[in-house]
């Protein structure tokens, strides 16, 4: 007989017309089209890039001829793993080799890798959420990939660090290039999870604890991402 979980943990962000996008991609737009009490039914529209939100990447989303996301079964949106702590993090702070390295015996094959920064405390449209993110160094993605995880989420806006320029914010990154955090992991159908929240509450002042995660996307046919509601079985 199928045991339901103990606990289950959101990890998710809301999804509202408020909420931050990124920065050169267009808000959301989420509307009531039609109202009961004129119309006989209610119903909404929604507006949005695929990468909105806590979402998934797909190889497609920075390799031209990579994997979109209907390629994976959807056994690959699901999985054992474990959420590892490397908090307090600076803003524009790299995620290095070294801090996962002391991880690495809390790390399996096939595992999801969830890396705690602590960073949705900052969600919202603030500098700190849209610009100032922890990201993975290139050499720190290569090093995740050679321990064969199924996927690596954070719970900042991505897994590369901000590298454009907008009238308030100038390139958080100093050497790596969004594409040089991606590529490690999509070549080698490691999915990226990113915009993730409440990470924290999983560890419950751990430094690592294992989890059952899911985060399937809608079933859309080509695309190089899409919008996920990721959550933890404990």
């Amino acid at each position: 007989m199928f045991q339901a979980p103990e606990e289950v943990i959101d990890l998710s962000n809301p999804v509202d017309e408020s909420m931050p996008v990124w920065p050169t991609l267009p808000s959301v737009t989420l509307e009531q089209s039609a109202w009961a009490a004129r119309d006989g039914f209610t119903m909404e529209m929604a507006e949005m890039s695929t990468h909105t939100g806590t979402h998934i990447d797909s190889p497609l989303h920075f390799i031209p001829e990579g994997k979109t996301l209907d390629e994976f079964p959807i056994e690959k949106f699901m999985g054992e793993g474990v959420v590892i702590d490397l908090t307090p993090k600076e803003p524009e702070a790299t995620i290095t080799v070294a801090e996962l390295e002391a991880f690495e015996d809390d790390i399996e094959p096939g595992d999801v890798v969830m890396l705690h920064t602590g960073w949705d405390q900052y969600h919202g449209r603030t500098p700190e959420y849209l610009f100032e993110f922890p990201y993975l160094t290139a050499d720190a993605a290569e090093y995740l990939a050679s321990l064969e995880p199924k996927a690596v989420g954070t719970d900042g806006a991505s897994v590369g660090g901000w590298a454009g320029e907008v009238d308030a914010h100038g390139p958080a990154v100093e050497e790596t290039m969004p594409d040089e955090s991606h590529l490690p992991l999509l070549e080698n159908d490691i999915i990226p999870i990113e915009e993730l929240r409440n990470l924290g509450d999983v560890l419950d002042g751990a430094d690592s604890r294992r989890a059952y995660f899911l985060y399937p996307p809608i079933n859309y046919q080509g695309t190089s991402g899409a919008s996920v509601r990721a959550f933890a079985f404990l």
